[in-house]
């Protein structure tokens, strides 16, 4: 039997976590949005856990098999992560709660005294590999017990995210940040990578989520140079995965450089059967 939406929901869960920014947690411009979003990932992981009371992130579909948290999407917005500089005190807080059976959001705030730094919204469903590769990842059914959520705006920015993916996924998406697809409708620019095992891949054998960020970055900086610049959105979306050894192309689908704002839209493909893996868009300031 179908479960109307409000039975779907999960309560929302508290978490944060402390740091002292020093140097494998700094970049070029302030808090590296790379480690950032790994970190976010890892305490996505621990919310789910708590919310299901396991110690430790250790999940299983309705058969038994392992299954894996992957995210689906993600959006890192009003980002000042030149915020945080060495030495400085910084913390994450994570709320959290589930649109939907095996699916989970969480909503993180980046603050450093006073300031906020960044919000990072993270939306994960549950997956396992059915053929050994990680081109056969599929989506994995695990119990969740219904319950009423007790935070309507957590469960609202929930499913705008989840509503938000979709719309890529069926259809491409159009007009983020101010982006639209070249009047011919093909790539402006592409460049192919092939990520490395020891770096890209996670303990869990996948191409980890944040490697799609930094894919995505290395394309901009073979298409652009470098141009000095910080991160202040990034969209996410994830669709599949590579195995260790693949390549992977990026295409570079929209673009607009307003002198002091930048932004693009790259959508990243397995090169071997052009399967579409992930699609970034991605907004920054120029910084002196």
């Amino acid at each position: 039997m179908l479960m109307d939406r409000a039975d779907r929901l999960r309560p929302a869960c508290a978490l944060q976590q402390h740091y002292r920014a020093g140097m494998p947690q700094l970049g070029l411009y302030g808090l590296a949005e790379n480690w950032l979003l790994k970190e976010c990932g890892h305490l996505h992981w621990l919310a789910i856990a708590q919310a299901r009371g396991m110690p430790v992130p250790e999940f299983a579909d309705e058969a038994g098999h392992k299954s894996y948290a992957a995210l689906t999407a993600l959006h890192l917005h009003d980002a000042r992560l030149d915020a945080v500089s060495e030495n400085a005190p910084f913390s994450l807080a994570v709320r959290a709660t589930s649109p939907g059976r095996a699916q989970h959001y969480s909503a993180q705030t980046l603050r450093t005294g006073t300031q906020r730094g960044a919000r990072i919204e993270l939306l994960s469903a549950f997956v396992r590999r059915e053929a050994g590769s990680n081109r056969s990842i599929a989506r994995a059914p695990v119990d969740v017990d219904s319950a009423e959520a007790d935070d309507r705006t957590l469960t609202d920015a929930a499913l705008s995210l989840q509503a938000r993916a979709r719309v890529f996924r069926t259809s491409g998406g159009i007009g983020r940040m101010g982006l639209h697809p070249a009047a011919h409708g093909g790539a402006l620019r592409s460049a192919d990578f092939t990520p490395c095992p020891h770096n890209d891949f996670n303990g869990a054998g996948l191409l980890y989520f944040a490697s799609f960020q930094a894919l995505a970055d290395r394309a901009e900086l073979s298409w652009y140079g470098l141009r000095p610049a910080r991160t202040v959105e990034r969209e996410l979306y994830f669709y599949g995965n590579i195995d260790p050894g693949e390549s992977v192309r990026a295409e570079l689908l929209a673009e607009r450089d307003d002198g002091d704002e930048c932004a693009h839209w790259i959508r990243l493909s397995r090169c071997a059967d052009g399967a579409r893996i992930a699609d970034a868009l991605t907004r920054k300031r120029r910084v002196a």
